[in-house]
């Protein structure tokens, strides 16, 4: 099956979970995250959610409280982002294709980031995520060196599946979903 009708069948199956019960298994998702934040400082990409992603409201709202410090994707072109600081809720703007970001103009290099929690529409149990389709995540990491910053995959474990990567597909370390994390 080709990429373009694994996302489309996947996005179908995630869009039909009831909001209030996507809401509780984001919320799982969350407090696994947050029980797993190092105790020191710690500076963790993250992304606003857009439709039935994932939502990481619960982890934003404690990142804003505590000693670590989140950034978020800001599109800058069809085919780049940067990470802008989000300091708490107040930060955030509607921007360019409508997608939530940070007024914030202090920036994140990607690897000075401890951890980069990306969205997925699809997740392979061998590592692999499969996004939108616009690469930001994988052009954004293909000059990091492994591990720099982790690379955490956020899904619903009903978004499991098994697909062909390609060359520039950048792995996960960690696929997190309700039932908990996956260290790969």
């Amino acid at each position: 099956m080709s990429k373009q009708l694994l996302r489309t069948e996947i996005l179908k199956k995630r869009d039909g979970v009831p909001p209030y019960h996507r809401a509780r298994l984001s919320k799982k998702i969350s407090d696994h995250l947050i029980r797993t934040l190092p105790a020191n400082d710690c500076r963790v990409g993250s992304y606003m959610s857009i439709g039935s992603e994932v939502d990481l409201t619960t982890l934003h709202n404690h990142l804003f409280t505590g000693t670590h410090h989140c950034f978020v994707p800001r599109i800058l072109t069809k085919t780049s982002m940067e990470l802008a600081y989000l300091r708490n809720n107040a930060d955030i703007i509607i921007a360019r294709f409508g997608i939530r970001t940070s007024n914030q103009q202090v920036i994140a290099d990607i690897d000075t980031l401890d951890w980069l929690i990306m969205p997925c529409v699809a997740y392979d149990p061998r590592g692999y995520r499969l996004g939108m389709g616009g690469g930001y995540y994988d052009r954004a990491l293909e000059k990091c060196a492994p591990k720099t910053p982790i690379r955490i995959g956020v899904a619903f474990n009903l978004q499991e599946t098994r697909f062909e990567c390609d060359e520039w597909d950048q792995s996960l370390d960690w696929i997190v979903t309700e039932n908990g994390i996956i260290r790969l």
